[in-house]
């Protein structure tokens, strides 16, 4: 692969689709959403404020994952009848999404590209935004696909707050905690920096401004968008490499899902 003088958009959808191929035998092991803590808190969002929305929808509710991944977020859809679309640029992480859900579709595709005539009662992504150098396309496009009275579900985004005030952590933890990654890099695709390009706008961006993108999307019709913070992600990766700090067990909620400036955040927005 060869790489362009600027981190192009092109470019970095290329980078993302031959990392995530590369890894995607470890990828579920390693992803910290995958822990009881973060499915939990994840599980209570979609039972909330998620589920409600589909569940009064006249015939097979239609839904659309914007980088699908491994099918993550269909977890927490549960046996429901649903018209349900993935799209993801890693055909490794496809296959194992259609493993894993045969009822639904999944389709490769470049999420700027694609096109389509549905509109859809869920809209969803999870840690898709930060991994794309021109991700306000895609929120833009994600809004409009949205129905009246649908839900657009982005989640586990890294939050612009946390980057600004903690930006020296961010160097610490891709040469601590992440360091393993960095290493499947270089040792799968021979080139480390493959795997800080996949994480865009974690390592060469700013992180995303939650409050700028609630304006963005009430500007686009939502009546509703609320913003939730947690830090379990943060915690359960750090446990996944020093399982002797039991984080998640020993900080209150109050604090661990409550925190602004936490790492991540996740945003639901109601047409």
């Amino acid at each position: 692969m060869s790489a362009p003088g600027t981190h192009d958009r092109d470019y970095i959808t290329e980078v993302n689709a031959a990392y995530h191929d590369a890894i995607v035998g470890k990828y579920d092991q390693r992803f910290e959403g995958s822990s009881p803590e973060v499915v939990d808190w994840v599980s209570g969002l979609f039972r909330r404020e998620v589920l409600p929305v589909l569940d009064v929808v006249e015939g097979r509710p239609k839904v659309i994952d914007f980088g699908c991944g491994s099918g993550n977020l269909e977890g927490y859809l549960g046996d429901r009848d649903l018209d349900l679309l993935g799209l993801d640029v890693s055909e490794g992480m496809l296959a194992k999404a259609r493993e894993r859900f045969p009822q639904w579709r999944f389709e490769k595709a470049d999420l700027y590209s694609f096109e389509t005539d549905e509109r859809y009662h869920l809209v969803m992504e999870n840690a898709v935004l930060h991994h794309l150098v021109d991700y306000e396309a895609l929120i833009d496009k994600m809004a409009a696909l949205t129905r009246p009275g649908g839900v657009l579900y982005m989640g586990n985004e890294p939050n612009r707050l946390a980057y600004r005030y903690l930006s020296p952590l961010a160097k610490l933890w891709r040469a601590t905690i992440n360091r393993y990654r960095t290493a499947d890099a270089e040792s799968l695709l021979g080139a480390p920096e493959y795997e800080a390009l996949s994480e865009y706008h974690l390592f060469y961006g700013q992180g995303i401004d939650a409050a700028a993108l609630a304006r963005r999307l009430q500007g686009h019709g939502f009546r509703r968008v609320e913003v939730h913070y947690s830090l379990r992600e943060l915690f359960s990766a750090v446990e996944e490499a020093y399982p002797r700090m039991r984080l998640n067990a020993w900080t209150p909620d109050v604090v661990r899902d409550r925190f602004r400036l936490s790492r991540n955040f996740t945003l639901i927005a109601q047409r």
